[in-house]
């Protein structure tokens, strides 16, 4: 930025004074100028000096505050590449874990699944074995209770066929006890008729 020096201001030439101009009043504009270009004798090397330095200074500031814009840009567009990065990252990383408990998920049901299934066979199976076990059973004590019925006919028909043959026995004993005894009345009235013809005899 640069700034108009004193000697400039001492070099624009006067304006034309007004005839009306008092005579004190030009006499005070003259004793101005005077002190203008005294002013700019005693000072007008470090005025410029001044400037110098201030156009410096300020082109210097420019500079560091482009710098520095251009600094802070590059951080800024650090940052938000940072920050982006971590977003897709984190976002990464979400997906993964929500695909890994999904995974995690899909491979218990699936092995619930798989346990049901085989459990449910067990169950089938047990059940197939209980009802044949149970068939086995039946048809076992079916055989039996034909095998003890069978047993007990024929212990009940050779206990009829022993009490009728015993039934058999008695009568054939109950025959000979009759014919026994008759044939010891005949014997005896035989002796009985012998000993009365001998008495008559006699």
């Amino acid at each position: 930025m640069k700034k108009s020096s004193k000697k400039d201001a001492a070099e624009i030439p006067e304006a034309p004074q007004p005839q009306a101009v008092r005579p004190e009043m030009g006499v005070d504009i003259a004793d101005a100028g005077s002190m203008d270009k005294i002013r700019d004798i005693l000072f007008g090397n470090q005025a410029r000096d001044y400037e110098k330095r201030f156009i410096k200074m300020e082109n210097q500031l420019n500079r560091e505050a482009a710098e520095l814009k251009d600094e802070l840009l590059k951080r800024i567009d650090t940052l938000e590449s940072y920050i982006k990065q971590e977003i897709k990252d984190i976002n990464e990383r979400i997906k993964n874990e929500t695909s890994e408990r999904t995974d995690a998920h899909t491979q218990v049901m699936r092995e619930l699944k798989e346990g049901f299934e085989t459990l449910n066979k067990k169950l089938l199976q047990e059940e197939e074995n209980l009802s044949r076990r149970s068939t086995e059973l039946r048809e076992q004590i079916l055989e039996q209770s034909k095998q003890l019925s069978s047993e007990i006919m024929a212990k009940h028909d050779q206990a009829a066929h022993n009490l009728k043959q015993a039934a058999q026995e008695l009568d054939d004993v109950k025959v000979n006890r009759s014919d026994l005894s008759g044939f010891f009345l005949d014997i005896a009235m035989r002796l009985s008729g012998d000993d009365a013809l001998g008495v008559m005899g006699k």
